[in-house]
């Protein structure tokens, strides 16, 4: 483990001077690094978050189908995955899936099929081909818990700070690749709670279809990203500081000419 963090880039300094040393993205940038599983070592080790999180922690999916300690499932075979690392204890904390669309190929997101009892037709939201979903969004518990409920009460808000800027960093990793990849339109399936937290930092996602049953009651849901992104600056400069990258990813996507990679 301390072998692949050793690999993860520092930040520039001029980031931190421009953002300044009490910004949220330069606490971001001195805490936290989102980076993309591209090797057998990385992808291994979102695959044992994943299990931790998923199959021990939530529970959402059978450890006994993972004997290995892995948690994979045919979605990944069309997806790459972000490793979320903390460098001040050189530890893999977290993980994110990004989902791509299969070229016309039915049902390559999870979400279209949650929507066909409903008979909800995802391309009637969206344009498929710069739709991804976001997926396998984890953050482990003991990473949480050093973090809140081991703190001292002066220190909570603090600690609960530093989970906001792990969960944006997984964030700008999904943005990053939006960015690269010409994704305009995000997916997702989530719990109304998260969605109304979300809500509160400018990220705003649109309902499709009704509530469903699918490891408790979720919403599936969209953005159109360029939509979302302006009004998280107008809601929240500094969290959309940190998702951007100080603005710079918000350049790339809306500049950007390239097609979505498909599997």
């Amino acid at each position: 483990m301390n072998a692949i963090i050793r690999d993860v880039p520092a930040r520039p300094v001029e980031i931190d001077r421009r953002a300044g040393n009490d910004s949220l993205l330069a606490l971001h940038d001195r805490n936290f690094a989102t980076v993309l599983a591209d090797s057998p070592a990385l992808a291994e080790i979102s695959h044992a978050l994943r299990f931790q999180v998923y199959c021990l922690e939530r529970k959402f999916e059978n450890a006994e189908e993972h004997p290995d300690g892995l948690e994979i499932d045919a979605y990944d075979d069309h997806a790459v995955q972000g490793v979320l690392f903390h460098r001040v204890t050189l530890s893999a904390i977290g993980s994110v899936r990004v989902i791509q669309t299969r070229g016309g190929i039915p049902d390559s997101l999870p979400i279209e099929k949650l929507l066909r009892p409903a008979s909800v037709d995802l391309s009637d939201y969206v344009d498929l081909s710069q739709t991804i979903e976001i997926s396998r969004f984890a953050i482990s518990k003991e990473f949480r818990r050093r973090e809140s409920e081991d703190a001292p009460a002066p220190a909570r808000t603090d600690a609960a700070r530093q989970i906001h800027l792990a969960f944006f960093s997984l964030l700008r990793f999904v943005l990053r690749q939006s960015a690269q990849h010409n994704v305009r339109f995000w997916t997702a399936v989530m719990e109304p709670k998260l969605l109304r937290l979300l809500a509160r930092t400018g990220i705003c996602y649109t309902p499709i279809g009704p509530l469903v049953e699918h490891h408790g009651i979720r919403q599936p849901c969209y953005c159109y990203v360029p939509d979302m992104l302006e009004n998280a600056r107008r809601v929240h400069p500094q969290w959309w500081d940190v998702l951007t990258d100080g603005g710079r990813l918000h350049e790339r996507l809306i500049g950007n000419t390239g097609e979505l990679a498909v599997a």
